[in-house]
């Protein structure tokens, strides 16, 4: 797969998300504390990530996810407004790594690491055409 990559080392983005109950770990099956879940806060930082480099992609290309390693620092209430960080650490071919940060009132309260891989929206779902 030959491409034109234009995105570059540094880009960053961020976006701001109302914790809704649906985000809590007693919705989302990951546990029994009603805030916001490990797995809403991956949601968010792979929205974040995903929106940061999808317009910079030739038409019909998309990336997925295919990595994460995130630490969950420190709880959310229900109600509360996070802000994500997601920025561009390095670009290796059609894999894209990022470095995310979530911020509750000032305080970090989840950093990790993200990576995303370029690939062709047609033949990617031709994989899975039965």
């Amino acid at each position: 797969m030959k491409l034109t990559i234009m995105i570059s080392p540094g880009i960053s983005a961020k976006k701001e998300f109302q914790v809704q109950s649906s985000d809590s770990a007693s919705s989302v099956a990951s546990g029994a504390v009603n805030v916001l879940s490990t797995p809403s806060v991956i949601s968010f930082i792979e929205n974040v990530s995903f929106h940061l480099v999808q317009g910079m992609l030739e038409e019909g290309m998309t990336t997925v996810g295919f990595h994460i390693d995130v630490y969950h620092l420190s709880p959310v209430p229900i109600g509360e407004n996070i802000e994500v960080i997601s920025t561009v650490e390095s670009v290796n071919g059609r894999k894209v790594k990022f470095r995310a940060e979530v911020y509750w009132e000032g305080k970090k309260i989840a950093e990790g690491i993200h990576e995303r891989v370029i690939v062709k929206e047609k033949e990617f779902y031709e994989k899975i055409e039965k």
